[in-house]
């Protein structure tokens, strides 16, 4: 008589314009990465602003008029309005016309580029987003939409949801470092934070049982050779008062991360910490200098 062991397995490809990694522990681990991966390719197809048949780009090209979208891109719009009334405002998906402006308009990885309507403009709320009972949703005329960060936080936790639906024991979902674990255990794996200044240095090291972690960066996109001389939050608010340069969270979800790190940045660093801490998030912020600040829940996730 055979039995059959758990095995782990790790699976990489570039996607949604960063590298993608799902590793997954169970018998059939091989396989089911392989079909993890696959499935952040088709999140891409509904999500990229740079696929013009994508629910994200038919949507900001809709002028207003209701549109017909899947099921998981009427979770991403929950998930950003949630995120965005959470953090009164310093997640917001519709500064992609600020994007433009600072040329980031091509795909880090190919060709393809972002056309927006000459009426696109920034959004100070998001209360004029529709979404029906058919599955349709109308934006504002003028509002577009950027699944960005919050895309890949969602779609990491969706995935790993997946696989452990589908006989994993253990899996980690890294989607260019929005990452969501269950490890199955108590014990959790290490996740190594990179410095957002030079990210040949490891800042720190945390431990994961269960959740998400996931930072971000002034200098995320900023790719001077590619033309794109700003970064993701640019706006004269963050000019004249921002200090923090990357953020990374810990919290229930990669989504939920994801959106939290935009505050940290977006905010002044004590009033960040303070409202992290009291939110009952973990947190390490970088300063411009290299100096870091963690709430005092952030010391639960590391070890010696």
């Amino acid at each position: 008589m055979t039995t059959t062991s758990a095995t782990t397995a790790r699976v990489e490809r570039m996607a949604m314009g960063v590298t993608c990694v799902a590793t997954v522990v169970g018998i059939d681990s091989g396989d089911l990465a392989v079909r993890c991966i696959d499935l952040v390719e088709e999140f891409e197809s509904l999500w990229s602003r740079f696929i013009p048949t994508s629910d994200i780009s038919r949507l900001n090209n809709a002028n207003g008029l209701p549109t017909l979208v899947d099921e998981k891109t009427l979770t991403l719009l929950h998930h950003m309005i949630a995120a965005h009334q959470a953090t009164e405002g310093a997640y917001n998906p519709t500064r992609l016309p600020l994007q433009i402006a600072a040329g980031d308009t091509h795909s880090l990885i190919n060709d393809r580029s972002t056309t927006l309507t000459a009426n696109a403009s920034v959004f100070s709320h998001l209360s004029g987003i529709h979404i029906f009972h058919d599955g349709k949703v109308s934006l504002p005329r003028g509002m577009t939409l950027d699944a960005g960060g919050i895309g890949k936080g969602l779609a990491a936790d969706l995935i790993l949801r997946f696989a452990l639906e589908h006989g994993a024991q253990a899996a980690c979902i890294n989607l260019g470092g929005d990452m969501a674990i269950n490890t199955g255990d108590s014990i959790g794996w290490d996740v190594e934070i990179l410095s957002p200044i030079d990210t040949g240095v490891i800042l720190d090291t945390v431990r994961i049982a269960v959740g998400g972690v996931a930072t971000s960066s002034l200098f995320a996109r900023q790719r001077k050779s590619a033309g794109i001389a700003s970064h993701l939050f640019s706006d004269s608010s963050a000019h004249d008062t921002q200090h923090t340069v990357g953020a990374t969270v810990i919290a229930n979800s990669a989504a939920w991360s994801e959106a939290w790190t935009k505050y940290a940045i977006l905010s002044n660093p004590a009033q960040a910490i303070d409202t992290l801490t009291s939110t009952g998030l973990a947190a390490m912020l970088v300063s411009a200098d290299g100096h870091t600040t963690r709430t005092e829940s952030w010391k639960t996730f590391t070890h010696d």
